[in-house]
């Protein structure tokens, strides 16, 4: 398969801890809602190093084509070190992070979407732009590794001259597509001591 067209990019998923705890009281439905917002402003007007953030249920996805050289990748990482603590501060909840290097599909010029009469220019279908491997790795990651309970899993490509501060751990994962293992480098607080 010719992966000319793909673009490098980070994918980034923030998930929203005890939303499942507090459903039954109603407090998960209203913490959610308040991170849809808080994430939608926040992606709005202040990640400029971003093209594309989706939002569903108590998660966020963030995509950065920003990923060479490490300057470019220690500027995203920053600016989503930051992101999670507005959010945090923000949604009064704790978030944890999971940064996954990977290779945007290319676009695809024969999709065109249709755009729903009753909300002005809302596509009915989106298509999203991450890497599906990378948001799938995301989800191999979470499998894995979450009995670590870190704020932070970024995949070694990532963190890889970043300068970021030394991890409390770190793990191989087999990460698709090809199953590979790779280091995930797991943070506790900012990213950045």
């Amino acid at each position: 398969m010719d992966t000319t067209d793909w673009l490098p990019c980070i994918v980034t998923m923030f998930d929203l801890v005890g939303t499942r705890r507090d459903a039954a009281s109603g407090r998960g439905s209203s913490a959610m809602l308040l991170l849809q917002e808080r994430a939608v402003a926040k992606t709005n007007y202040g990640m400029p190093h971003h093209s594309h953030c989706y939002v569903w249920n108590d998660s966020v996805l963030m995509l950065s084509y920003e990923a060479r050289p490490a300057r470019a990748r220690r500027r995203v990482l920053a600016e989503l070190d930051e992101c999670k603590q507005w959010l945090e501060r923000e949604c009064s909840g704790k978030l944890y992070a999971i940064c996954v290097m990977g290779l945007a599909f290319p676009q695809d010029a024969t999709l065109s979407p249709v755009f729903d009469g009753q909300v002005a220019g809302q596509a009915r279908a989106v298509v999203l732009k991450t890497s599906s491997w990378a948001m799938a790795n995301c989800f191999e990651i979470e499998k894995t590794l979450k009995h670590h309970r870190a704020d932070w899993y970024v995949d070694s490509r990532v963190t890889e001259g970043a300068g970021l501060r030394a991890p409390f751990c770190s793990q191989e994962v087999s990460l698709l597509p090809r199953n590979e293992l790779r280091r995930v480098d797991m943070f506790r607080g900012s990213l950045f001591g």
